[in-house]
């Protein structure tokens, strides 16, 4: 096992600097070169400008009982994402897109469904709003008379 997490340290740098190297080839060094500076940079607007926020947001869950491992991953992938960006390299900054992508239930889909029994439906503010309904069927003679 140490030898495997040493194996990782030395080839994900290797891969890096291939990749930037046929990139640069490919595209040209100064559009590649402008990438990372934009990469690092972004990473760094991340973490500093989102720290905050995202933490309100989670203790808001924690405080309201909301509070799930759907919410505690979706903190943990945009803190990877913004270190991601900050290291230079190509590969880091692709799968750090990708952890920003809205992936189940954080893509805001709406899971009330008729078979669940209960309806309820988030307001602008992140509220639940729950009601209960009853069926009224109307007179048949009254109709008709």
């Amino acid at each position: 096992m140490p030898y495997l997490l040493l194996l990782l340290f030395v080839a994900y740098p290797i891969a890096e600097i291939i990749t930037i190297v046929l990139l640069a080839k490919a595209i040209g060094t100064f559009w590649v070169v402008l990438w990372l500076i934009a990469a690092f940079f972004g990473g760094l607007l991340m973490l500093r400008h989102h720290k905050l926020a995202v933490g309100a947001a989670l203790f808001g869950d924690l405080r309201s009982g909301r509070l799930s491992v759907h919410s505690l991953f979706a903190v943990a992938r945009y803190y990877i994402a913004a270190v991601l960006l900050l290291l230079p390299g190509i590969l880091g900054d692709v799968a750090a897109l990708v952890l920003l992508l809205p992936w189940g239930k954080l893509a805001g889909k709406n899971t009330a469904s008729p078979a669940a029994g209960t309806y309820s439906s988030q307001g602008a503010a992140g509220d639940v709003i729950d009601g209960e309904y009853r069926q009224v069927k109307p007179d048949v003679d009254r109709l008709q008379g």
